[in-house]
């Protein structure tokens, strides 16, 4: 039985026939820049866990029912419209979502609608190449990885999920002072930036110093530069660790840094204790950062982690994605009042969903922002 269909680039392809639809066995439907796309069967009999692509399919009519059974999406912005209807059925299903700014559509998202946060399945989101995305909406509290990249208007972000959580935000140059405070105070993430917070108190230029410390478990955060173009390859990370200048051990660290264009903060965490054991007092740490040839470690800061810390990083964690997500809300609702009075009054929104109108900033008045933000949900 056929289990990969790939139809990525078939430029002429307006609609594929029904009979597909019974082919029970699909783990992989691969239908991404088919730009003449327009028909998909519905009720897709995919294999459980499937992957489906089809980002540059922006004429798709309808594929809100293609099937229940999708593990891994990607679509393009443009096309969250047409996704409306599915949420009911992946709310559970659906495990990793990629959007990705479509470059030839010039009607560009400005938000993601806040009805993604029913996708209680959802662990991985990635956000890539909008230009005109300028805040996220609230996340599902099942979320664990989130990866935003080169969305040079977004100010703002709302990390209400597990701070144990990656959070990779680069190329994102306007992130604003919450937005920062919360991502830095992720247990791993990384952003534009070239300045260690103060909280790291051990820091050094390069990419290696050495700490005395009783404790095991450590936060360090490191700058990074690209030095050359990195291409699609993703670089890796090691933090290699010698306690008393014994054997080394190396950490491996998942960092998204393809193809930074400036300096970017990168924050991870290690725990000792696992291969060395509970230390004795007065031990000397050395921390190793190790790259690809491509990136650069500039800098480097050690925070030694006690239950205090961790403690007071928490309660600040809390209290900075509260701060964010006020500042989107408060940033939404100007910006809502200064449009409903550029646009004038028109009809009542007919759900969440909605926002996309918005978003993609129709240029007949289907409906006015006032009504949007103001209106009588059926």
């Amino acid at each position: 039985m056929l289990e990969s269909l790939v139809l990525r680039g078939c430029k002429n392809l307006v609609e594929i026939h029904s009979s597909i639809g019974n082919l029970r066995k699909i783990e992989f439907l691969q239908m991404s820049f088919c730009v003449k796309l327009q028909v998909v069967p519905a009720l897709f009999n995919l294999a459980p866990l499937a992957f489906v692509g089809m980002e540059g399919c922006s004429q798709l009519r309808n594929f809100s029912d293609i099937s229940t059974n999708i593990r891994t999406l990607s679509i393009a912005d443009t096309m969250l419209e047409k996704i409306s209807k599915s949420v009911r059925h992946w709310s559970s299903s659906l495990k990793s979502l990629a959007l990705y700014g479509d470059s030839a559509n010039i009607k560009r998202i400005e938000r993601i609608p806040d009805c993604i946060k029913d996708l209680h399945g959802l662990v991985w989101l990635c956000v890539a190449g909008c230009p005109k995305l300028a805040s996220l909406p609230e996340l599902p509290a099942s979320l664990k990885t989130l990866i935003v990249e080169s969305c040079k208007s977004l100010k703002t972000v709302s990390l209400a999920f597990d701070s144990e959580s990656s959070c990779s935000i680069t190329n994102c140059f306007k992130l604003g002072r919450e937005a920062r405070r919360v991502i830095q105070l992720s247990l791993r993430a990384c952003l534009p930036g070239r300045k260690i917070p103060a909280k790291f108190d051990h820091r050094t230029i390069g990419n290696a110093l050495t700490i005395r410390s009783d404790f095991i478990e450590f936060r360090f955060c490191i700058v990074v530069s690209r030095k050359q173009y990195i291409g699609e390859l993703k670089p890796e990370f090691f933090c290699r660790i010698r306690v008393n200048k014994g054997c080394p051990t190396d950490h491996h660290i998942h960092f998204h840094l393809r193809n930074i264009r400036a300096e970017h903060l990168c924050f991870s965490y290690a725990d000792l204790v696992d291969v060395h054991g509970w230390l004795e007092q007065g031990n000397e740490i050395m921390f190793e950062f190790i790259t690809c040839q491509e990136l650069e470690i500039i800098a480097c800061g050690v925070q030694i982690m006690t239950e205090e810390s961790k403690r007071r990083r928490m309660i600040e964690f809390d209290e900075a994605s509260k701060a964010s997500q006020d500042s989107r809300d408060s940033e939404l609702r100007d910006r809502l009042i200064c449009d409903s009075k550029e646009n004038g009054k028109a009809e009542t929104s007919t759900g969440c969903w909605s926002w996309i109108l918005l978003s993609l900033d129709l240029s007949h008045p289907m409906r006015s922002i006032a009504s949007l933000f103001w209106g009588r949900r059926p």
